[in-house]
């Protein structure tokens, strides 16, 4: 079985992941096996997202740290089942570790911290313009200051210019 915690570093200190596998299956073991690969070396925190700063749907404003490897736009995505927080019960509240997505169950090896309650990024939410909203399958369980001091990285633009390396343990 998959480990139900990961912990991470970063030159910032270090935080801890927890899986939900019992609310979100498919997306913790997605989750669980991405972190496993070689890939997974590469990863980095590479977008700090803020009310100020966010590229994307700038009229619903939110505030994520985003992390895993970044997806360049080409290649195939994942497909995963989408376990959205209508399936999960699951919310976007402070400190929920979520799945980055572009459509509806399509995936790719990274995810996102919330740094405050983001119920737009729930089912039925405006972040995404289908309303699937976005699949919560774990929490942060230590590390808050860690993520405080990196949330202060935020940059004028929401994709960092330059990234922060992080080590998975």
């Amino acid at each position: 079985m998959a480990r139900e915690s990961y912990s991470f570093t970063c030159r910032y200190g270090a935080f801890t992941v927890r899986f939900d596998f019992e609310a979100a299956p498919e997306t913790s073991a997605y989750f669980a096996r991405a972190f496993a690969t070689p890939d997974f070396v590469d990863a980095s925190i590479f977008r700090i997202v803020t009310q100020a700063n966010s590229s994307l749907h700038a009229s619903v404003p939110i505030e994520v740290i985003q992390f895993g490897l970044e997806y360049d736009g080409t290649g195939p995505l994942d497909r995963i089942a989408h376990e959205g927080t209508d399936r999960t019960g699951l919310r976007h509240i402070r400190w929920a570790v979520s799945a980055a997505r572009y459509g509806k169950g399509e995936a790719y090896p990274s995810c996102f911290i919330c740094m405050r309650d983001e119920p737009e990024l729930d089912s039925g939410g405006k972040r995404h313009d289908d309303g699937a909203g976005f699949a919560v399958f774990g929490r942060v369980t230590a590390g808050f200051e860690t993520l405080e001091r990196v949330f202060a990285q935020a940059e004028s633009e929401d994709f960092l210019r330059e990234t922060v390396p992080i080590e998975l343990h």
